[in-house]
């Protein structure tokens, strides 16, 4: 292991959720790891500029279709200018590098896909369970543990079931003040007596 990335693996980061409606996304790179990022923006409510002289049939047809805003060449500099957040998602080493410099030197983060050297953020492995929103990270170290993971949560994560039922229980214990300690081993109990 090299000694940039021993050190990713050591790094200590703060975990966040971001508000990306209406806030615009650079995305560098259209292949398939750009693709899947576009999709995840998308969801997200970003509006996403893609900048990359190729793409892939989806890439064109989301820009065809106005989903997205896509440029047909080499990344500049100057991309990153609206950009709240960028994710450099090429196999070229040098446009991974430029664009985590323009980013860094415009104070904004960069996520480097499969690339820590040049990362200011990673991606997270997601399981998405309304309500639940988890995100497993390996510091960009491990990104087939951190799937692993990920599809070990999504298996015991609780169903709707629990969810409908701590709901319940949650607008019973805000009636009736009961105290934080005690609503968990309630609504275990209630949902085992359920099944």
């Amino acid at each position: 292991m090299s000694e940039s990335s021993n050190h990713a693996a050591e790094e200590t980061l703060l975990p966040l959720f971001l508000k990306l409606a209406d806030r615009m996304v650079l995305v560098v790179g259209a292949g398939p790891v750009g693709e899947g990022k576009i999709a995840s923006l998308l969801e997200a409510g970003a509006r996403v500029r893609v900048v990359a002289p190729q793409a892939t049939e989806r890439v064109r047809q989301l820009a065809e279709a106005g989903r997205i805003a896509w440029t047909p060449r080499p990344f500049e500099d100057a991309d990153a200018d609206e950009a709240w957040l960028a994710f450099a998602a090429t196999s070229d080493a040098d446009t991974q590098r430029q664009v985590a410099a323009a980013m860094s030197s415009r104070r904004r983060f960069c996520v480097a896909v499969d690339d820590p050297p040049n990362a200011s953020a990673y991606s997270a492995g997601l399981v998405r369970r309304p309500p639940f929103t988890i995100a497993i990270s390996s510091n960009g170290a491990a990104p087939a543990l951190t799937r692993l993971v990920r599809e070990v949560i999504e298996h015991v994560l609780p169903g709707p079931a629990w969810v409908a039922h701590a709901r319940r229980l949650r607008a019973k214990w805000l009636a009736e003040g009961t105290p934080m300690g005690d609503r968990f081993a309630e609504l275990v109990r209630d949902v085992k007596k359920g099944d």
